[in-house]
């Protein structure tokens, strides 16, 4: 999604000077490029749907612009001729949804669904995005995968989400674990389905693997690989190894591989694990936010502080109807912004460990209501305190906030760090204050 580079320059000139890549057709005598770009453009066309700006240009009924899982259309269609575009869905004095009006349109799934999409300004466009990856930018990447959960390749349930939520959490190299990914999904392995070994039944990835089950056990699946990679040998090779052979390189490359991440471990000692002062004049706000998917519930921890750790400001605030985790760090962040500008601080460090969020705000034009603002992505043990504003702040219904102090627990926890890095000699001295 490059549309100033050469390539897109040439093919807009060329195949549709007038329109828009969605709407241009294959043309006379086209290029194989041009055949194969519009070949995969159906991919866009299943995977984009509109961010909601002013609402002007997104029918309600037709397009796609709902968050969360599903086609992102309107399903159960109450058509009102009354209400055709999203901007009349919007109260536009105070650029907030119409509950009214919504209520009786939608179902109360689809309402809520509605209601956590954020209006930020009445004065931005609606823009088309793309719906596969939660940085909204399409890649090749995130276009199969797209494929793959979207396209009835892979069953899309709880079961398999956590099924390779842990495969990819083994300490194992990822040949390994995009072998195991490929047969589960039944994708091709091979061309010839003969058995290489036995030259008689018909081959399956099961079968040549020599199992019929599959657990998320990193010795099991460093056997899988070890059996697969035994196949390929005798296929390509002529090399068959006995099974005490393979077995022995099993125990081998286990050792190897547990071997070669203690030493990577090692060698990332080095990474922020804790909180570190800001330098000079700045004041580092940390960020973060919990969130309960069942209640679309999540809320906001902020902590603000000096270089010398000190708490400047700390707020908490509760949100409704927030669809995703990303939705729920976004605004943590964008609090955490109001927070710094509210409060009058000119040189601002924000922190937060939702990566995501912290690419898209880097790559953001200058802002001009700070001298100096920077957005920094931190790991989770690095924001305990900020997590543990928004774990605070969930007993709370209205949002809290405190100046140059925080709660008990949290100021704990503040005292706490600021000994920590002062034993580890970041400051120089001791900060007023800190016992």
């Amino acid at each position: 999604m490059q549309p100033d580079c050469l390539l897109a320059c040439v093919m807009k000139a060329k195949y549709f000077p007038k329109g828009n890549f969605m709407n241009a057709g294959l043309g006379t005598y086209p290029s194989y490029t041009w055949r194969s770009i519009l070949g995969a453009r159906y991919i866009l066309e299943e995977g984009m749907g509109w961010r909601i700006g002013n609402g002007e240009s997104v029918n309600i009924w037709n397009d796609k612009w709902l968050s969360g899982p599903g086609n992102g259309r309107i399903e159960c269609q109450n058509i009102d001729i009354r209400y055709t575009r999203i901007s009349d869905l919007i109260n536009k004095k105070e650029n907030t949804w119409n509950q009214e009006v919504i209520c009786t349109l939608f179902g109360e799934k689809q309402w809520q669904d509605i209601a956590s999409i954020p209006l930020v300004s009445s004065r931005l466009l609606d823009t088309l995005v793309w719906r596969g990856d939660n940085s909204r930018v399409y890649t090749e990447k995130s276009g199969y995968r797209w494929l793959i959960t979207e396209g009835g390749t892979k069953l899309n349930n709880e079961n398999t989400t956590t099924f390779f939520t842990k495969l990819w959490e083994l300490k194992i190299p990822s040949k390994i674990c995009i072998l195991i990914w490929r047969i589960v999904n039944g994708r091709s392995l091979v061309r010839n389905s003969v058995c290489p070994v036995c030259q008689v039944e018909e081959e399956s990835v099961l079968r040549g693997l020599g199992v019929t089950s599959i657990r998320d056990c990193k010795l099991r699946a460093i056997t899988y690989w070890a059996i697969w990679h035994n196949r390929n040998k005798s296929y390509h090779e002529g090399v068959r190894e006995t099974a005490t052979e393979v077995a022995g390189f099993i125990k081998a490359y286990d050792i190897e591989i547990s071997a070669t991440r203690e030493r990577l471990a090692s060698s990332c000692d080095g990474r922020i694990l804790t909180w570190e002062p800001p330098d000079n004049d700045t004041i580092k706000i940390n960020f973060d936010a919990s969130f309960n998917q069942s209640a679309n519930f999540s809320t906001t921890g902020i902590i603000a502080q000096n270089k010398d750790g000190l708490i400047m400001a700390a707020r908490t605030y509760p949100w409704k109807n927030i669809a995703d985790p990303v939705m729920a760090e976004a605004r943590a962040c964008l609090q955490a912004v109001i927070l710094a500008e509210e409060m009058g601080f000119q040189d601002v460090c924000f922190e937060g460990d939702a990566l995501t969020i912290i690419r898209k705000l880097r790559a953001t034009d200058e802002d001009k209501s700070f001298r100096r603002l920077s957005f920094k992505h931190i790991p989770r043990e690095a924001n305990k305190v900020a997590h543990a504003m928004a774990k605070y702040g969930e007993r709370y219904e209205h949002p809290q906030f405190w100046i140059e102090e925080a709660p008990h627990a949290i100021e704990f926890l503040v005292n706490q760090e600021r000994r920590d890095n002062s034993h580890s000699g970041m400051w120089e001295r001791t900060s007023p204050g800190l016992r």
